[in-house]
């Protein structure tokens, strides 16, 4: 993807191909991401979903990224953040028009449960997709992650962790093709079916992650060494 800006918008950009609205996240060279893009990724999708030249939505990443996670500074404050995912998990639940992400690089973590929330996976190959061992889902991972046979790191593979695999010299000219022929309706009414206990998802993966966290650092206040006093 070149590097596209719109007036506004810092970490997201977003153009109309056709009838896709496509919506690229500007990560860092890493693949990490700020609170900041989740933000402006929630305003694009918002007015993404009531654009009536658009007929669906497409997030992709830009040279080679999709994204992997946040920056380590901007995952300080735990509560807000959760509650700004929870926020993005809810637009992306909630619009009536078919949704798509495209892997053009890894799509791990964070970045997984994304495109986990979105109708389509599309990958080029090659992409690593899944999540890491270590990894608290945050976004109704532990649901969506349900509509493919394995959620393990690993290579996008069609039908075991992505719905399409294309050649990545024409990665977005074959999804555009594709998302054409796919742009329905029920595309959407199959999401709310399938996520329809995303807040209770939600819910329980971030009291575990609130509960982590308090543990963490009841630990370190207490000075009590990693491994010890569980």
């Amino acid at each position: 993807m070149s590097d596209i800006r719109v007036k506004g918008f810092d970490d997201v950009t977003f153009w109309r191909e056709d009838s896709i609205g496509l919506i690229v996240i500007r990560s860092s060279s890493e693949g990490r991401i700020r609170r900041k893009t989740i933000e402006e990724l929630m305003m694009a999708l918002s007015g993404a979903s009531i654009d009536s030249s658009i007929g669906s939505i497409a997030i992709t990443g830009q040279n080679d990224l999709f994204f992997k996670g946040m920056i380590p500074d901007e995952a300080d404050d735990l509560p807000a953040l959760l509650e700004s995912l929870r926020a993005l998990a809810s637009v992306l639940y909630s619009i009536d028009k078919p949704t798509f992400a495209i892997l053009n690089g890894d799509a791990t973590d964070l970045g997984y449960e994304l495109a986990l929330l979105t109708d389509i996976i599309i990958s080029s190959p090659g992409v690593t997709v899944g999540f890491s061992r270590e990894y608290n889902c945050m976004m109704a991972g532990s649901l969506s992650s349900l509509r493919f046979r394995s959620a393990e790191l690993s290579g996008s593979t069609e039908g075991e962790n992505c719905d399409y695999v294309f050649k990545y010299d024409n990665l977005l000219g074959d999804a555009k093709n594709r998302i054409s022929g796919l742009e329905n309706p029920r595309l959407a009414l199959s999401r709310r079916n399938r996520l329809r206990f995303i807040k209770e998802a939600i819910t329980e993966e971030h009291l575990v992650l609130l509960t982590k966290s308090r543990i963490s650092n009841d630990k370190n206040a207490l000075n009590v060494p990693a491994g010890k006093g569980e």
